[in-house]
């Protein structure tokens, strides 16, 4: 028995940024988002590379259709697509899911995007799929993506050995971080107040 995900799904929208189910239509906007990325960002995997964007969406629509992950196209609310993140293994039973997969156009990192990405993606996780858990990978050499999870308040739960397949054939390893139902509304909370101070930088400067 497959899982179907809430058509709810479908709309999450909030902050200047709206989650979009991930499409072909998508594809253009995703080359331009991914060329702003560095080399050492699409060696390592971080990003995907403009000419393996195509080869990226479709392979998401496979896992979607497979009923193992949701991916989304991070967009503004003028529909541009500026990266993507996706729900991943939600496991129905004991009631966890992982966010990843989530990267952004370089001009859009430093602002209110993977905050607002983050904040739309965990309230519907815990308040309408009644998660107990939602789980953060991140590879371990990915020091931006490390601080800016753990700046959520997410717990640093450990490392996992061979788990992200790279472009050489090799593995790499990941660090895994997490957020409980009942930290939920402190990291609810503190998303909330970084965004509102992050508005406030961007209208003042």
């Amino acid at each position: 028995m497959s899982w179907e995900w809430p058509e709810r799904i479908n709309e999450l929208a909030g902050g200047g940024i709206r989650l979009e189910p991930l499409s072909i239509d998508h594809i253009p906007g995703l080359v331009g988002a991914a060329e702003t990325a560095t080399a050492y960002e699409h060696d390592m995997g971080f990003v995907p590379r403009p000419e393996d964007v195509v080869t990226y969406v479709h392979r998401a629509l496979v896992e979607k259709r497979a009923g193992r992950s949701f991916p989304f196209a991070v967009c503004l609310a003028s529909g541009e697509p500026i990266g993507t993140s996706w729900f991943r293994v939600f496991d129905t039973w004991r009631k966890k899911l992982e966010i990843g997969f989530t990267w952004y156009a370089t001009p859009y990192r430093k602002g209110i995007a993977n905050l607002q990405t983050k904040l739309l993606l965990m309230t519907f996780a815990f308040e309408t799929l009644g998660c107990i858990l939602v789980e953060f990978l991140v590879h371990s050499e990915n020091e931006p993506s490390q601080r800016a999870v753990g700046g959520m308040g997410a717990h640093r739960d450990g490392m996992l050995r061979r788990v992200i397949p790279m472009k050489d054939g090799a593995f790499g390893d990941v660090v895994v971080f997490s957020v409980a139902d009942d930290e939920w509304p402190s990291v609810k909370e503190t998303i909330s107040l970084r965004l509102e101070q992050r508005k406030h930088a961007s209208t003042v400067a």
